[in-house]
């Protein structure tokens, strides 16, 4: 038995997803018309266009790129669908109309009445009923760790909702109508986590790096991170919002989502920059973006940076870019042993994962492995070095008056300490 999804972009028709249940396969099939038509573009970098048809794994490790990073998430959606929560295809066929990105996955059955308008909707939330979605979505994931083995995966433990927000009022979107935001409930094993996010990302923004934009709201007494999302813009002929197709790193070096850590088989920092190079439509510029979100990491000790907090936005045709950062954090304020020589980024910086072993010959190191000159990788990371402490103070202002305790008054100091320890760490 095959079963078919079709892929959509808007009214085109991208492509088809067939599963052989027999054989347990999932295959990806573009539409002649998307392949050689001037807007198309592929639905991974890893899934080209050159091929009219790609397969498993390839195909299988893009859709679990698609879904929550989460057990427990995962384990919930299969009992509710009725399906076995370890097959993406199945899962994607009841999720797919409104995910990460700019394509629609839509069962033959709805297809005619998705194109046709026919299941547009915006469902109003009432205050209750945010407070009873956004609660059932933390019981969900309060059995799952959020910190294993030194690893801070917020991707992996954090609840997340994707709703519409229009006239400052919160709605389920239905049809062709995309989600707009992301809402994040305030974990309840990390304290401050969304105020903490929210600080992180508006350092970086600070600093000149593209970044979503985010804000903490409060939903009944919880404290939530509500991200704008990127991949979705309004048009500016009719003023109608779209979706832009996006990707994470994971998917387009064709990982599945366990293997996002490096040590863990993933991507490094070099294969990111050797496919910067090769796919980006500004690849130096957005190389040049990518090496300082790197050193700001290592700056901040921003541990979860792995290769699925790291995107790609896919524009009409070939038109290909590094996203704005996204889920950014500092494990510093949750580390119960600050003085650990065992601390480790998710990423090797000239062969090295821990923290205090991370300095001016790794950083020599690492730019040589990347294909990139040494002398201006320290340049950029020296300047990051300076960036954060110089905007730091800027920010804290900013956002302490947000927090009801001492949090980000005490993160701004931990990070100011790493701002130094840096320094020193950049000149031996």
């Amino acid at each position: 038995m095959i079963d078919v999804l079709h892929i959509l972009r808007e009214s085109d028709h991208v492509g088809r997803l067939e599963y052989d249940r027999k054989r347990d396969s999932i295959s990806l099939h573009y539409e002649e018309g998307w392949r050689f038509g001037s807007d198309g573009f592929p639905v991974s970098v890893s899934l080209p266009l050159v091929a009219s048809a790609h397969e498993d794994p390839k195909v299988r490790a893009f859709l679990q790129g698609l879904l929550p990073d989460n057990d427990a998430v995962l384990s919930a959606w299969g009992k509710s669908f009725q399906v076995s929560p370890r097959n993406p295809f199945d899962l994607i066929k009841h999720v797919g109309e409104d995910c990460a990105g700019g394509l629609q996955f839509v069962r033959p059955g709805r297809l005619d009445s998705i194109l046709s308008g026919e299941f547009d909707s915006l469902q109003e939330l009432s205050e209750s009923d945010l407070v009873g979605r956004l609660e059932r979505l933390k019981a969900r994931t309060r059995a799952i760790p959020v910190q294993i083995d030194g690893r801070f995966s917020l991707a992996g433990a954090q609840a997340k909702d994707a709703l519409h927000l229009k006239d400052g009022k919160w709605y389920v979107p239905g049809g062709r109508i995309p989600t707009t935001h992301i809402l994040k409930p305030q974990p309840e094993d990390l304290s401050e986590q969304a105020l903490h996010e929210h600080f992180c990302l508006r350092l970086v923004s600070e600093i000149g790096l593209p970044t979503a934009k985010s804000e903490v709201i409060q939903v009944g007494d919880m404290s939530v991170l509500s991200v704008q999302r990127y991949d979705r813009i309004t048009d500016p002929d009719d003023g109608k919002l779209k979706r832009l197709h996006q990707e994470d790193l994971c998917q387009a070096l064709g990982h599945f989502p366990s293997e996002k850590y490096e040590r863990d088989g993933g991507p490094s920092a070099a294969d990111i920059v050797k496919l910067l190079r090769q796919e980006s439509s500004e690849a130096e510029e957005d190389i040049d973006r990518f090496v300082m979100a790197l050193a700001f990491n290592w700056i901040i000790y921003g541990s979860d940076a792995h290769s699925k907090n790291y995107s790609l936005i896919h524009a009409w045709g070939s038109y290909l870019r590094l996203a704005p950062i996204y889920d950014v954090a500092s494990f510093l304020p949750y580390d119960p042993n600050p003085k650990s020589t065992k601390r480790k980024l998710s990423m090797k910086v000239g062969g090295e994962y821990r923290l205090h072993l991370i300095g001016k010959r790794s950083w020599t190191k690492w730019a040589e492995e990347a294909g990139l000159d040494s002398a201006w990788v320290g340049v950029e990371v020296n300047l990051m070095i300076e960036k954060v402490g110089e905007k730091l103070g800027e920010v804290i202002e900013e956002v302490s008056p947000h927090c009801r305790t001492d949090f980000i008054g005490k993160l701004g100091e931990l990070i100011g300490e790493r701002v130094e320890v840096c320094r020193e760490l950049m000149e031996l």
